[in-house]
């Protein structure tokens, strides 16, 4: 006699989600791996304040509301330009803008992608609070004095010349430079985009986990423990600093000079966050060069781009290396600062890759994975 299918499904541990509710506590079980680590995480952060009161985090509730807000309006922008890019390239509707609205409106409804997006969106949410708070302390946990070190390291690698002044007959022009800016800036796009296209994407994969799992580690090991070990300003800052002599001296001047044509926006940034090293009551903060981030996280994206598309990585591969040129054009990181992120990225990316498919072969993944296969 044939066993009924809910009873089967009992003995398996695979009983079905109750619609959306069920997928998402389902979801949060699969999530657990990224849970520890980001407990894990707000652990240390709560046992460094402990040990150092002269960190005063911002304040939670401030920081969740901005999250969300920038979270709401990103996601929402980063949709759009993913779903216009399908309908023109996929699709090719004859009235594109209500097919756009109709796409758009499905792919926000789909339960399996909320459920799926909504435990990351949480666990970001955490993370974030507490990275900025630890990035905007760095010069407190350790006061910045490996600048001159890593410009002397620049020099001697890169046969006795910094890196920008090789740039500089190439770049050093005007429009170049402006463009170049705007790569850089697109950087924070591209970020959120990579992030909304794997958190909400329709099911698991071990290359969402992969890549979330390095997205982590760069963030917690790269831009936390290395960032505090080797506390740096950067070019942009090394006068400032009090750093004589100064070999960036002409290049900011350029800078500055470009501003007055075009808008060079890391000129402001760089004077916020200089605001912000020296008045603590200041939101903008979080001085930190090596190693360098942008670099990094530029790389993690060509990398993980080429698992989506052959187009994907070539594309995300040239973002990267105008982050490079950028990085060093606009004075914001010496080139070891990118040396050394690419490096540690590259190690991450392939030592996370066993761990990922091993959370693929665990119950609670499994469980999700059925529940996501079998949801309407």
């Amino acid at each position: 006699m044939e066993m009924p299918a809910a009873a089967v499904l009992l003995r398996s541990g695979t009983l079905p989600a109750n619609g959306f509710s069920g997928l998402l506590r389902q979801s949060i079980s699969a999530h657990a791996i990224f849970i520890v680590i980001v407990a894990a995480y707000i652990a240390c952060f709560v046992i460094l304040l402990r040990l150092r009161p002269d960190i005063v985090p911002t304040s939670f509730l401030v920081a969740t509301i901005g999250f969300v807000f920038l979270s709401i309006v990103f996601i929402l922008l980063c949709t759009f330009i993913m779903r216009f890019y399908h309908i023109a390239t996929v699709v090719k509707p004859e009235r594109p803008i209500p097919a756009l609205a109709k796409d758009i409106k499905h792919y926000l409804a789909n339960k399996k992608r909320m459920a799926n997006g909504i435990p990351m969106v949480l666990i970001m949410m955490f993370f974030m609070y507490v990275f900025a708070n630890l990035k905007a302390n760095i010069p407190v946990l350790n006061p910045l004095s490996w600048d001159t070190y890593f410009s002397e390291l620049d020099s001697t690698l890169h046969f006795g010349t910094l890196p920008w002044v090789w740039l500089q007959p190439l770049l050093g022009y005007a429009p170049i430079t402006f463009l170049i800016n705007i790569n850089y800036n697109l950087w924070f796009l591209v970020t959120w985009m990579m992030w909304v296209h794997f958190a909400f994407a329709d099911r698991p994969s071990e290359l969402r986990t992969r890549f979330f799992l390095s997205f982590f580690a760069m963030w917690v090991f790269i831009g936390g423990v290395l960032a505090i070990w080797f506390s740096s300003g950067g070019p942009c800052f090394f006068g400032r600093l009090g750093l004589t002599p100064d070999p960036y001296a002409d290049l900011m001047a350029y800078l500055r000079g470009v501003n007055e044509v075009f808008p060079i926006w890391a000129l402001p940034v760089q004077d916020e966050l200089w605001q912000g090293y020296v008045d603590n009551s200041v939101i903008v903060r979080g001085i930190s060069a090596m190693p360098s981030m942008h670099n990094g996280s530029a790389l993690l994206f060509a990398l993980a781009g080429y698992k989506v598309s052959r187009f994907a990585g070539h594309l995300l591969s040239a973002h990267a290396i105008l982050i490079f040129i950028g990085s060093i054009h606009l004075g914001w990181h010496y080139a070891v600062d990118s040396y050394l992120a690419w490096a540690l990225t590259l190690v991450i990316w392939f030592g996370v890759a066993p761990i990922s498919r091993w959370w693929h072969t665990t119950a609670a993944q499994g469980d999700f994975d059925r529940a996501l296969a079998t949801a309407a």
